[in-house]
């Protein structure tokens, strides 16, 4: 897992060592595929009465990730469904940045000037 070590929570809910492990190893491939400079990490897992929840909070240098997912019929759907989510919008933002940071192509007319 990347050097940022992931705050896991529960409210109504006993975060067992298999659960722990699953969020760490799942988050850490999620950290280092797509994020750079991640400064802390919360996960709040959430038993209420026929809902399972799970929000994941990821506080990067450039910008934060936030999801909260629910799922009816256990909290790994719940869980992977927040990591699910949280990897579109790490993509998306990425994307954001890349875009952003192109200026332009040069037309095919202009290249074949300055070649």
């Amino acid at each position: 897992m990347s050097a940022v070590t992931p705050e896991i929570v529960g409210r109504n809910f006993e975060v067992t060592p298999d659960i722990r492990e699953m969020v760490e190893s799942k988050l850490g491939r999620v950290e280092d595929r797509l994020f750079d400079d991640v400064i802390s990490v919360r996960v709040m897992l959430e038993v209420e009465k026929y809902r399972n929840i799970c929000e994941i909070l990821i506080v990067g240098k450039e910008h934060d990730v936030k999801s909260v997912q629910e799922s009816q019929s256990s909290m790994p759907d719940a869980i992977n469904s927040a990591i699910d989510h949280v990897k579109r919008q790490a993509q998306k933002n990425r994307e954001k940045i890349r875009d952003h940071h192109r200026h332009g192509d040069v037309p095919a007319e202009d290249e074949e000037r300055l070649s």
